[in-house]
């Protein structure tokens, strides 16, 4: 009887450890300034509970608006490239605060349109991520696949806000972004 061929381990996979260190950073990230923007907000612009509202709002709403869109134009999409451009805009985005707040222009408006975009590109990256494992690795390790960037995700969503707050309070709200 022949024996089964034993299963590579997705930790020795360099594709997927790519995928999942980026996921996992990207999560963090998107917790960061999910915490990190309302207090900008708040502590520079003195924004009130509807400013807040509608920050929080914009960041959200490409989620409800754009999810079922944007996986028919992913699919269309070299599935890497729109992982690639997702963590770059997103980083350039949230670089605008802190350079919008050195130049004396930052405002709400403001934060409520690059909370759009992060959403939008966020909404970009998920469905790319999601869509790209099957891709990269084998079918049989699509369980452990998924489970290790749901961990992944699940710590970003403990750990990112408590980071943010953390260096929020030593190095003020719009330096903590960078």
């Amino acid at each position: 009887m022949p024996t089964a061929a034993p299963r590579r381990r997705l930790i020795n996979d360099p594709g997927f450890l790519r995928l999942w260190t980026a996921e996992t950073i990207s999560h963090l990230g998107t917790n960061f300034s999910n915490l990190a923007m309302p207090i900008v907000a708040i502590q520079l612009l003195n924004a009130s509970p509807l400013d807040i509202a509608a920050i929080n709002l914009a960041e959200t709403l490409p989620f409800l608006a754009l999810g079922l869109l944007v996986g028919v134009l992913v699919d269309r999409l070299p599935r890497r490239g729109v992982l690639i451009a997702g963590d770059l805009g997103r980083a350039a985005l949230l670089l605008l605060i802190p350079v919008s707040f050195l130049f004396g222009v930052l405002s709400v408006p403001q934060l409520v349109i690059i909370g759009l975009l992060l959403g939008t590109l966020t909404v970009f990256f998920d469905v790319a991520y999601q869509a790209y494992l099957p891709s990269l690795i084998p079918k049989e390790d699509l369980v452990e696949g998924n489970s290790k960037l749901e961990i992944s995700r699940s710590a970003a969503g403990l750990l990112g806000p408590s980071v943010a707050g953390a260096l929020i309070a030593v190095v003020k709200a719009p330096m903590a972004v960078i």
